[in-house]
């Protein structure tokens, strides 16, 4: 059997009523030169009657006799691809029919960058639209400064160079957070991007890791941005560093801010860009866009309390905002325009 360029990989474990879409929308794309290996991680349900269901060639199932968990999944997945690029698709999201072809042509164009992602719409339980694009920073030097406070990728949207992704598997440690974790890993040594285009759409469901495990989800973040941090030239104590994944969460859904949390969080993030050209730990011009970005953020989760029109005076009178309106921040907004305004789909 001809090698195939893609191997696609779906992990799955009891989504039998949400993987058949996931693998439908793989099977519709535009480029046909791809493999699907379906990881199934002990499933107690009827998921891997539901993959042989398709009786597709091109459909291998890869079965785990018990839960081994997504690290453990995912690097089976990666030691059964035969593709030179591995492309990943979680269970209960869907690919867009272009989403194949454009990161395949962009790698074949762009030979150093390691990793592409892209753009991520929403779809409810049952798969209908929602409003709302997840628009990440594109150029590697953002999404590396990106990725001190979140992940810069949705997970379902990214392909790699499959050399690249098999010296670099997954950590079980991270048993949440396990690609927020590589990402950080492969951002020290590789070159990575974004398209400014949507390339999957991901399900809002009550069954998603992010719903279900929200205090391992903090845990795992601040023990993995604590080294980053150190290296970067920060000093800091258990609550500055739980402040600091604070910062990451659009919504602080849950978490109740402290009331000197948007004083904390100017001081703090004028200190990341002082130490950062000091260190070079991330390009300036990368610190300064997601400083700016945190810092509106910040702001917006103050507006309850400040009310709208105080929350943004705070906001445009701090140099942090500066951030978001000069150097890369321009060329960021101007590729993402035409995503966020449903000119570009």
């Amino acid at each position: 059997m001809a090698t195939p360029t893609v191997s696609v990989l779906i992990p799955v474990h009891n989504r039998a009523h949400l993987v058949g879409d996931a693998i439908r929308s793989i099977l519709g794309q535009r480029f046909g030169d791809f493999e699907l290996v379906v990881v199934d991680d002990g499933s107690t349900d009827d998921s891997v009657a539901v993959v042989e269901g398709f009786g597709d060639p091109r459909i291998r199932v890869v079965r785990h006799a018990r839960n081994l968990g997504i690290p453990d999944a995912r690097n089976t997945g990666l030691d059964a691809a035969r593709g030179r690029l591995i492309a990943w698709l979680d269970s209960d999201d869907i690919a867009r029919p272009e989403r194949l072809g454009a990161q395949v042509d962009f790698l074949a164009r762009n030979p150093d960058v390691a990793l592409v992602g892209g753009c991520a719409g929403k779809i409810d339980k049952d798969g209908r639209r929602k409003r709302g694009v997840r628009v990440p920073p594109l150029e590697s030097g953002d999404i590396a400064a990106w990725l001190l406070f979140r992940s810069a990728f949705q997970q379902s949207s990214v392909m790699g160079r499959a050399e690249v992704l098999k010296a670099n598997p997954y950590q079980p440690s991270f048993d949440v957070c396990e690609d927020l974790e590589l990402f950080v890993r492969l951002s020290r040594t590789y070159r990575l991007a974004n398209l400014p285009q949507v390339l999957v759409d991901r399900r809002v469901h009550p069954g998603q890791t992010v719903c279900q495990r929200q205090d391992r989800i903090r845990e795992c973040k601040g023990g993995l941005y604590a080294g980053p941090l150190t290296e970067l030239g920060m000093r800091f104590d258990a609550e500055d560093l739980r402040r600091h994944t604070m910062l990451g969460k659009t919504k602080l859904k849950g978490v109740e801010a402290p009331p000197d949390f948007l004083r904390w969080a100017a001081d703090w993030l004028q200190t990341l860009r002082a130490c950062n050209a000091e260190s070079r730990y991330v390009p300036p011009e990368g610190m300064a866009l997601a400083t700016g970005w945190f810092w509106l953020l910040a702001c917006r989760v103050a507006m309850p309390t400040l009310g709208r029109a105080a929350a943004v005076r705070t906001y445009l009178r701090s140099p942090l905002a500066r951030g978001l309106i000069r150097g890369p921040a321009r060329g960021w907004l101007t590729a993402s325009a035409p995503v966020l305004l449903g000119l570009r789909r």
